[in-house]
Order: C-alpha cells, then structure tokens, then sequence
C-alpha cells in the first residue's frame, strides 16, 4: 500500500475554513497520485474556540474537519501507519503558496495558458519515476519552526487540471460534503429565516491580526456598504464572533431584521444542536457557513477565509456571487503594519461601492485580473473553484471586458 504523508495546516490562528482547505489540497492530491491519504495534524482548529457564557457549550469534545465532511478517498490518521514520515520523498521544496500541481504529468507546461494560470510561481509538482515508486510520499517538507503556511491554499489556484481531470477532481469533492446531521440542521435553520441576505463581519481575532484595519473602521462604512445590496427591511443575517461588541449596535438599530446565526441557532434550536454528534463553537461555525451560503445575497470580510469558503459553497448552489467586501483590509505598499488590527484605510485594491473588486487586467484566470496586493493562493476565493455541473451561471464574468493595462510582473504581496 503506498501512501501519501499530508501535514495539515492547524497552527497559529487556523480556523475551521483553513482547516477544510488544507484537507482539500490532501484529498485531491492522494485521488490524483492513487495513494491513501494519511493525516497528520488532524486536530480541531484553534481559531473557532470562542466561549458561550451560559449556552451549555463546552469544550469537552471539539469537531475535527473530518467529524463535519465526510472524506471521499481512503485515509488514515497518521497514528495507524507503520512507517517513519521523516523518510518519506518529497513532491517539492518550496510551499502551497508558491506551487502548481499539474494533471496529467503530460499537460503542457510551456503554453501561455500555463504561465497565466502559474503566475510566476517557482515550483511545479511532478510524479516522477521516483515519486511513482515510493512507498511514502510528501507533498512538501514541513518548516521545524512552524513558520509557514505550509500545506494551506485553495485548490482552485493550486491544481492545474486537463478538462476530464477537472470534472473528475469536481466529482469528487462534491462527494466531499457536510455529513448528513449537519448539513439538514443548516437547512432547517435557513428555512426558518425566509427569504435574508448575509454578511460576515470578522471582528475578535482581526482586533489582534497584523494587516487588517478593523481597529479604524466605523459601523458607517459597514452600512453604506450593505446599503448598496440590501434593503433596511430585509432579513440579514450577521456572521460575527462578537454578538455583544458595540460596534455593532448601530447596525442593527438600521438593519432592524438582524439576526446572529450563532445565537439563532442555539435560541430557536437549541435541542437540535446538542442532539449533534459534535456540538461545540466550531459546529456553531461550521453551521453559520452552511447557512450564509443559503442568502439571496452576501458580503464578507476580505482577508477572510471562513468568507471564501461561504463564497463558494453559494457559487456551488448555483446562487450568483460577485465576490463582495466590506471594504479592503490590505495596507498600502511600502506601509510599515507595527499595530494589531490597525493601519491607515488603503484604497490600494479598488473596490466597486457595493463591495466588488475592481478588475485592473486582462487574463484567462480570474486572479489574472485583479490587483496582485492581494495574494490569490489564500486571500480569497475564485469563481474557478465552483464545481461545474451544481454551480452553472455562477460567477459569470462580462462578456466584453474593456482593454486594460498589462498585468504587472511582481509576485502578490502578503
């Protein structure tokens, strides 16, 4: 049996988002190499321990990604394998970030489409003779000191697929989905809402994040914004991991229908969810994302990936997503970020008044198209991750783009 060695991603600030996304790269990887799929690391996310002061929900029992989805190849955990990862051969020496996994082998690595979808990224993944031949496999070395992000990124920009390799790759994430408690749970809970829009609004941890402005914005700039899609009266539905922050209150003095999807569900079904099989502030997350991806409309948070990850699930259910932000969290270039959750508001990505980024070039690739401040690996989602056949008319791009500048020869900045 050979196997494929994958160290997920859950140091630091990973939250549950992250932790999906770096399963993903390891389930896709082993389908495509044909290797059962052994992680390491699979422990619940860090970042989606948030306390419920009198809600009964403990932290006795925290969900695992592999507790929420169910994984659709062979895999084991790394504690039931009998050999030493240490020996293991590795695919590459760079990271997710700076890589491409071509498949087939025999795609052509030398056509234009490749270099647009590569985007200057030094290391290419090959199974060669000698990786075919290992019992043991790594994707990547793993950094001792924990210092980057290895094995985190989107598939989307990571895997570039031949068609039929593609609609596989397709079919089998869509296999990848919530188990079956979660995912009807989420669907009553957004029954019960109606017809309601959605925004995530990412406060806590960012108050502590190096890079965002969340310490400089004010709940103004939050509703003109949400102003441009959605109505006063319509139902919103706020994702946010602080219920009780001021911040918020003018928003819901204007959006009179606000609902908290956390504090929904542990009100109105409360006995459902500790009916779970897990039922701890991960679940609680995990269920607000299966329920945003289910609002006629959504902005989120950019720099987010619990964002990304609902952008997607609505691309997947075939609603329309644009994409929107609240406004852009990236400092400008040659700014020197010495505070937690604060810089000066840049408008060094633009954006559309409701949220869209603005497309600045050309390309085949939606990350081709806009503004290289943002890094595509992981600061948000594309339209190319909407598994084809659930997700037709999402994402949809103009047909007649207008003539635009060259795309700049620079890596993205982080």
């Amino acid at each position: 049996m050979n196997y494929l060695h994958f160290t997920l991603y859950c140091r630091g600030n990973c939250g549950l988002s992250n932790s999906i996304m770096s399963t993903e790269l390891g389930v896709v990887a082993s389908f495509l190499l044909d290797r059962v799929l052994v992680l390491e690391g699979n422990v619940p996310p860090p970042a989606n321990l948030v306390a419920y002061p009198g809600k009964g929900v403990t932290g006795r029992h925290h969900a695992r990604v592999t507790d929420l989805v169910e994984m659709p190849v062979p895999w084991l955990e790394d504690s039931q394998v009998d050999y030493d990862p240490s020996l293991a051969v590795v695919m590459s020496e760079g990271q997710v970030m700076d890589a491409v996994f071509p498949w087939p082998v025999s795609v052509d690595r030398t056509s234009k489409d490749f270099r647009q979808f590569a985007r200057d990224r030094q290391h290419v993944l090959l199974e060669t003779d000698e990786i075919r031949k290992a019992r043991v496999v790594r994707p990547f070395p793993v950094a001792s000191d924990g210092s980057a992000l290895e094995n985190f990124g989107l598939y989307s920009y990571f895997f570039y697929l031949d068609p039929p390799t593609r609609s596989a790759v397709h079919a089998l994430l869509r296999r990848m989905r919530s188990k079956d408690p979660y995912a009807e749970l989420a669907r009553n809970v957004s029954a019960s809402l109606g017809r309601f829009n959605a925004v995530h609004l990412r406060r806590g941890d960012f108050k502590q994040t190096f890079g965002v402005t969340t310490r400089n914005r004010t709940p103004a700039e939050v509703i003109r914004v949400l102003d441009e899609s959605f109505a006063p009266d319509d139902t919103l539905l706020i994702l946010t991991d602080e219920r009780d922050d001021p911040f918020l209150r003018p928003i819901t003095a204007h959006f009179r229908r606000a609902v908290f999807a956390d504090h929904h569900i542990l009100d109105h079904f409360r006995d459902d969810f500790f009916a779970l099989p897990y039922h701890d502030s991960i679940v609680l997350a995990y269920l607000s994302q299966l329920i945003a991806a289910d609002s006629i409309d959504f902005v989120g948070t950019m720099t987010s990936t619990f964002t990304s990850m609902i952008q997607r699930l609505r691309g997947n259910r075939g609603r329309p997503e644009p994409f929107k932000f609240l406004w852009n969290e990236l400092p400008d270039p040659d700014y020197p970020v010495t505070e937690r959750g604060s810089h000066p508001p840049s408008d060094c990505v633009p954006l559309h008044p409701d949220g869209r980024l603005v497309e600045e070039y050309p390309g085949p690739y939606s990350w081709n198209r806009y503004n290289p401040r943002i890094n595509p690996a992981w600061q948000r989602e594309w339209p190319e991750s909407f598994l084809e056949h659930a997700s037709v008319g999402a994402g949809a791009s103009p047909a007649d783009r207008p003539v635009m500048k060259e795309e700049p020869d620079m890596e993205p900045s982080l």
